[in-house]
């Protein structure tokens, strides 16, 4: 049975869409574990009336502790062999559940990974996939360092449990949570399968993350990326993982920020990340200078040294 599991806190105008597109799997062998993380609008209600209507659905309900502990919660309630993350302002396709198992079955896959898309109110990006089918756990590591297909959600893969022995999400960090667990169930899965179908649909609003940055969300993106590098050298020691793409992204992430939502009398600090440019697309690259070098004009920032970044935070 496939447990899917959905986190629910104050998303009372996306959580019926999410939950018709669960109960309209075509796939049957499913519960759908809903827990509402101390909702204040309708949320709860919503949830209490499809437990109502349908005896698949079970409904828990919590004071407010974050969406690391809910997703823990979650873990803790589902009774399936398999587990599914799919979030509470988001939807999936009536087919995805039934052909990511059958992807399982048919590769002895421990996780299977499908396609999204980022949808927006006038559109969709369509984002990258990883093409191979079936992959070994370095593998698929290499590709998550990399940024060539495997990404850090917990939505959009098809776990099998024992991937989460010993894996929990950090209920003491700011954000970037997932980019701090996934890999880890990650490495519990001996083979990850991939199917090229974008089924998963991660819908885009005024609350969602990307739409409410700030330089301190964004530098606790990078160290994020920091610790899951540091973490996979040390538990993998022979093997070299490049992580120049995701710390180059999130220093242009930063700077970015910096040139949109500060200005001179903010006095924000850039601190660079240490990377190797040669592993980095050149455009990336020159893009990146050219804002960084914008941003030196318009901020006054010079070339004397800097306290060390941990520190600074």
């Amino acid at each position: 049975m496939v447990s899917i599991l959905v986190p629910v806190y104050n998303v009372e105008n996306y959580l019926s869409r999410c939950l018709d597109s669960l109960i309209h799997q075509t796939y049957k062998e499913i519960e759908i574990v809903l827990v509402n993380d101390g909702s204040t609008d309708h949320s709860g209600q919503i949830c209490q009336d499809y437990a109502n209507r349908y005896s698949f659905i079970r409904y828990y309900e919590y004071t407010n502790a974050g969406i690391s502990t809910t997703r823990n919660r979650l873990i803790h309630h589902a009774t399936g062999d398999l587990i599914l993350f799919v979030d509470s302002d988001d939807y999936i396709e009536p087919k995805m559940i039934e052909t990511m198992v059958a992807h399982m079955i048919e590769n002895d896959c421990d996780l299977v990974c499908c396609g999204f898309t980022m949808d927006y109110r006038y559109g969709s990006i369509y984002r990258k996939i990883e093409r191979r089918p079936v992959m070994d756990t370095m593998e698929a590591l290499h590709s998550l360092a990399e940024n060539q297909g495997m990404n850090n959600y917990p939505w959009g893969k098809l776990f099998k449990r024992q991937c989460f022995f010993n894996v929990e999400f950090p209920d003491t960090i700011r954000g970037f949570e997932d980019t701090y667990t996934v890999f880890k169930a990650l490495c519990n899965a001996k083979r990850i399968g991939h199917i090229p179908n974008r089924f998963y649909h991660y819908v885009q609003h005024p609350g969602s993350l990307t739409h409410r940055m700030d330089l301190e969300t964004v530098y606790d993106m990078r160290l994020a990326y920091e610790y899951q590098e540091n973490y996979l050298r040390r538990k993998f020691p022979t093997e070299h993982f490049s992580f120049d793409i995701h710390l180059s992204n999130s220093d242009f992430m930063i700077l970015y920020t910096i040139f949109t939502r500060y200005t001179r009398k903010d006095r924000p600090r850039y601190i660079p990340a240490t990377i190797n440019w040669k592993n980095v697309n050149p455009v990336a690259h020159l893009a990146y200078e050219l804002l960084k070098g914008i941003c030196s004009i318009r901020y006054g920032w010079t070339k004397k040294k800097v306290q060390e970044y941990n520190k600074w935070l």
